[in-house]
């Protein structure tokens, strides 16, 4: 083989396996970041905080559409409040006082009412868009009977925000469903 076929080879190899690499890339589309930006910029908390939260999981990028991401988001919306009922009923084991008993209580609501929207999602798109906004009253009734005592406990109100920023998400992309 001579020096500039040699090269070409070399070139087109380069450009075969960059553009292999390119097709094959683990960041999202355009259109997926676009599904995800049109859905945070109509939230009524933070657009930033909401694509934070969805780019902290990588399924939310490789959705196509808003079913597909409606989906996603509802299985980390559920694994994320079963988490924190988990832990609101480890401090309830250690602190048994009225402000988390009530807290325990609420996500027990949060988590069956994410749970009957991923459930609705294909069957009845308006009783999963009430559920997941029901979720995010369940945190706020938590958060309300904390400050209602006097009671401050910060790991608490910091999921509860996190379950708001959910419900919020949810409650964008099941409206657009409808």
């Amino acid at each position: 083989m001579s020096p500039p076929s040699q090269t070409r080879t070399l070139i087109l190899s380069a450009i075969s396996m960059s553009l292999l690499l390119l097709v094959n890339s683990p960041f999202p589309t355009t259109a997926t970041s676009l599904i995800i930006e049109s859905v945070c910029n109509q939230t009524s908390i933070s657009s930033s905080k909401c694509v934070e939260l969805l780019e902290s999981d990588p399924r939310s990028s490789s959705a196509t559409n808003l079913l597909d991401l409606a989906k996603v988001v509802l299985e980390a919306a559920i694994t994320n409040s079963t988490d924190s009922l988990s832990f609101i009923n480890k401090m309830l084991k250690n602190n048994g006082t009225e402000p988390i008993k009530k807290c325990a209580f609420w996500y027990e609501a949060v988590v069956g009412s994410f749970n009957s929207a991923l459930k609705e999602l294909g069957e009845d798109i308006e009783t999963a868009n009430y559920d997941v906004k029901i979720a995010g009253d369940d945190a706020n009734n938590c958060e309300t009977s904390m400050t209602s005592s006097g009671v401050k406990i910060l790991s608490i109100s910091s999921r509860n925000n996190t379950i708001k920023l959910y419900s919020d998400i949810l409650f964008v992309i099941t409206n657009k469903l409808d």
